[in-house]
């Protein structure tokens, strides 16, 4: 049955939401910003309105003390959510990016009574495209009950399974704001070294996925010698370049020549690139987080971060012990693909050090008590840091362990094997 497509005001949509109901927010830059300001501003009236959300790029205005009345469900932490949550506000979802799918849509545990969308202004035809975020969002609003799109035209029309049609909206507000902005990260010296070593990892006519952060920036900048790649899942500034030098030709087997897009992040540059180009083909992650998907992509390499890696080969990329400092994503989602690709590959890249003035190795024996494993020991590939490459898969307790520690920071070497011997 067709919807009406209503155009009200910021105030009359919200007005639309009830107390207690489960809203879904797209993450990252596709974050319509107006709504959640009102949202913020009737959330006496909203009182346990759940918002649902994954990276946000604001300053978390649903989360603060004046807008207690609302609840946060979310499958990425941030330390700035903290003071909310031992308010009992806020509430961290382990999820991998793959389920999300299921468990954020109608039927699952998660379902939206609502699915908050930002899109392109309508075609001739009626169809919205939804832009820079289609990952969770686009699956979510064609099944939940009620949908309520910002309309700004500074949002880019991206292509491919990027849209949704008039008929499928209920209510539409038109706002000319800013999307938010992810500025490249400042690479240092560390993160230089460990980018060259990734590099080293990537062969000609791979498929790359990145995450964000100063170690993927670094990657993406070393690449500028190699050929024929191609990129998924995510697309940042530092993607266009390499695009725009001829090192990113998307010669693969699935969508050639189109990289399969969820979510874009970035500055304007990247957001202008994307609007209207057939080289960037939108999906949501149930394709691009599919393993089995991934798995078809000839050369896969995924290259993600983590916070400590023990030397059984277990990565946190999402604790520090016991706390939740940020999410699971498709870290274990890209890394079971890659060792089911033909010649695939997955890195997880850290520095050696971390903490106040490095002080703290991030090679460990052990994780620490109570940290959550990210990825196993069994999907464990190769772990760079500036010191190098350890390659782990296919190896023997002894050999993997031996291969961290040669990767660890020199000056706790020695300790590390001590804790071998003495275990």
């Amino acid at each position: 049955m067709a919807r009406p497509f209503t155009k009200t005001t910021l105030s009359g949509a919200v007005e639309r939401l009830r107390p207690g109901m489960k809203v879904l927010l797209p993450p990252g830059c596709g974050e319509p910003r107006a709504l959640v300001g009102e949202i913020c501003r009737q959330a006496d009236r909203l009182r346990d309105l759940t918002l649902l959300h994954g990276v946000h790029l604001g300053d978390y205005p649903f989360a603060r003390p004046e807008t207690a009345a609302l609840r946060v469900a979310t499958w990425h932490m941030s330390p700035r959510l903290d003071d909310g949550r031992r308010r009992g506000r806020v509430q961290f979802v382990p999820i991998r990016y793959f389920d999300l799918l299921t468990e954020f849509v109608a039927g699952g545990a998660w379902a939206p009574d609502c699915v908050l969308v930002h899109c392109a202004p309508p075609d001739a035809r009626g169809w919205l495209s939804l832009g820079v975020s289609v990952s969770v969002s686009l699956p979510a609003a064609r099944r939940a009950p009620l949908v309520i799109a910002q309309v700004n035209p500074r949002m880019p029309r991206t292509r491919g399974n990027a849209w949704l049609h008039a008929s499928q909206i209920d209510v539409r507000v038109d706002v000319d704001e800013p999307l938010y902005e992810y500025p490249a990260p400042v690479v240092r010296d560390t993160e230089r070294a460990i980018g060259r070593a990734v590099a080293g990892v990537i062969p000609d006519g791979a498929t790359v996925q990145v995450g964000v952060g100063a170690i993927p920036q670094a990657v993406l900048e070393a690449l500028g010698d190699h050929r024929d790649l191609g990129l998924h899942s995510l697309l940042v500034d530092a993607g266009v370049t390499l695009v725009e030098r001829g090192v990113v030709t998307n010669a693969k087997r699935l969508h050639p020549g189109r990289m399969d897009i969820a979510e874009v992040m970035g500055t304007r540059r990247v957001v202008d690139f994307v609007h209207d180009n057939g080289a960037v083909n939108m999906e949501p992650a149930t394709l691009t987080h599919d393993p089995e998907v991934v798995a078809r992509l000839d050369r896969f390499v995924a290259v993600n971060s983590a916070l400590e890696v023990d030397l059984t080969g277990q990565v946190t990329a999402e604790s520090l012990g016991m706390r939740q400092v940020a999410g699971i994503g498709g870290q274990f989602d890209f890394a079971l693909g890659a060792s089911r690709s033909r010649g695939g590959v997955s890195v997880i890249a850290l520095p050696s050090t971390g903490g106040r003035e490095g002080a703290a190795s991030r090679i460990v024996r052990h994780l620490a008590a109570g940290s959550a494993v990210t990825t196993p020991r069994f999907v464990a590939d190769c772990v760079v840091t500036e010191h190098g490459v350890a390659r782990l898969r296919g190896r023997g307790e002894r050999e993997r362990a031996a291969a961290l520690i040669a990767v660890a920071h020199p000056r706790v070497r020695e300790e590390l094997e001590r804790s071998l011997t003495s275990s």
